[in-house]
């Protein structure tokens, strides 16, 4: 277990080092945060949520609001899923192909910034490694202990609980394989038990997703339409994908981050087939591609149409990098010596260049992320100065979401809070706050009520309710 403990107190490490963990909750995190909190009212639920993270969460959040010991939990429990999630291919592959494997996906900087934050794209990753390698554990055995039945059971649940969507196109090609090998008789009861362990842990999250898509969004339909449009997209633009790779700027914007990081990606796409090849000599094509159609199905889901940040292809990156590392598991091992040295140095070239290049991606991402947070603490401490803290209900006008700190804010203040409510009513009792950026205007029900300019916010303005 050397090198899988070696790679995921290694990934564990990084995250304390190079990550914030003092920084404020940004708005989705405020949400999640919020669902199983005793110390704030829950935050609006939207269509493209799911409950696996507010209940991942909930050992911390019932017991204090902590930012810091929310983020110190969280890279905690993101080593430990690490070397859970290579443990379930433990025996498939050597050992050090695994770490090496956990050396390119966790020296993302995206993976290392997720991974202290309360997001799911992370723990989908996770998810799908594991159910990914615990199916293919079945598959290459003839008579596989039932406990691995019920592990890839477990596994697609957890992934299908912090997302649906997500665990669902990489379920997919698990499903199709198994099915197809029902009709070979030595192998057919070990698929259907296979089918039936993917169809149990999508059931788990996919029921609790159903009953609620009825319960609050008018049925799977409409939660399905509310999530496309919550989490952005445009028809398929390869030029816009490339761009969401290329350090995770929005496919909104036109600029490219890190242009010249597309080398390294394409280098990692050939590596990738490069393992598949070798892979199918020796294990077969089932064994060598199952990983990349996975992460080919969640890549397709999210640039199908094209979304706008690169940390939903986090579960694609986790999967490609297995075959990546059989590739350099291969070119190390040329017979002749001077075709290893230098295909060795090759490769040790091609990390160096990753840790160093996303380490500076991850010091670009992190700045930005700390002046949204430190944007977010000055309108908590501006309002706390006018005597708002707690019974209170804040909103804002007109802008994206995410656009305003009205929502973090909220959440530091143990408000209530509704982006863009247009009827005061819906605040009760509570004093209602409305933030706009000048020279905007408020709803107009607080035309009349006092502003207040917000320090060090730029040129946010307050619209307090006057006291009853």
């Amino acid at each position: 277990m050397a090198w899988l403990i070696a790679a995921a107190l290694a990934f564990t490490l990084a995250v304390l080092l190079f990550t914030p963990l003092r920084m404020g909750l940004s708005l989705d995190e405020a949400v999640y945060a919020s669902q199983i909190s005793k110390h704030v009212p829950p935050m609006p639920w939207g269509p493209h949520r799911a409950r696996g993270l507010p209940l991942l969460v909930a050992p911390v959040m019932l017991l204090t609001d902590s930012a810091f010991v929310l983020r110190l939990y969280l890279t905690i429990l993101a080593g430990i899923g690490m070397f859970l999630a290579l443990l379930a291919w433990r025996g498939l592959k050597p050992a050090w192909v695994l770490a090496l494997a956990a050396l390119m996906f966790g020296g993302l900087g995206m993976v290392q910034s997720q991974a202290s934050q309360l997001f799911p794209n992370y723990w989908i990753a996770l998810g799908g490694l594991a159910a990914v390698g615990l199916f293919l554990q079945v598959w290459t055995r003839t008579d596989p202990p039932r406990r691995l039945y019920v592990l890839l059971a477990v596994a697609i649940g957890f992934t299908t609980l912090m997302r649906p969507p997500d665990s669902v196109v990489l379920a997919v090609p698990l499903l199709v394989v198994a099915a197809a090998s029902l009709t070979h008789r030595p192998s057919a009861r070990r698929s259907g038990a296979l089918l039936l362990a993917v169809l149990a842990g999508l059931a788990i999250g996919c029921g609790e997703w159903l009953i609620e898509a009825y319960m609050y969004f008018q049925g799977p339909a409409a939660r399905l339409s509310g999530t496309a449009k919550a989490v952005g997209g445009t028809k398929f633009d390869p030029l816009q994908s490339l761009r969401v790779i290329d350090g995770g700027a929005t496919a909104y914007f036109t600029g490219w981050s890190h242009p010249r990081l597309l080398l390294w990606w394409f280098i990692f796409a050939l590596l990738a087939l490069l393992g598949i090849y070798v892979t199918r000599l020796t294990r077969g094509w089932v064994f060598a591609a199952m990983p990349a159609l996975c992460a080919l199905a969640v890549y397709a889901l999210y640039t199908l149409p094209i979304r706008d940040n690169a940390r939903y292809l986090l579960p694609a990156w986790a999967l490609l990098a297995l075959p990546a590392a059989d590739g350099i598991a291969w070119l190390a091992g040329r017979p002749t010596a001077r075709v290893r040295f230098a295909s060795v140095a090759l490769v040790v070239v091609f990390l160096a260049v990753e840790l160093g290049t996303q380490h500076a991606v991850l010091d670009r991402q992190t700045a930005q992320v700390e002046a949204d947070a430190r944007a977010d603490l000055n309108t908590v401490n501006s309002l706390r100065a006018l005597g708002i803290n707690g019974h209170c209900y804040l909103t804002s006008v007109g802008h994206p979401y995410g656009a305003l700190p009205t929502g973090p804010a909220a959440y530091y203040l143990s408000c209530g809070y509704t982006r863009n409510l247009q009827n005061p009513h819906k605040a009760g009792h509570r004093r209602l706050i409305v933030l706009v950026r000048s020279p905007g205007q408020p709803w107009g029900y607080a035309r009349a009520w006092p502003s207040y300019k917000l320090n060090g916010t730029g040129n946010m303005v307050a619209y307090v309710q006057p006291p009853r």
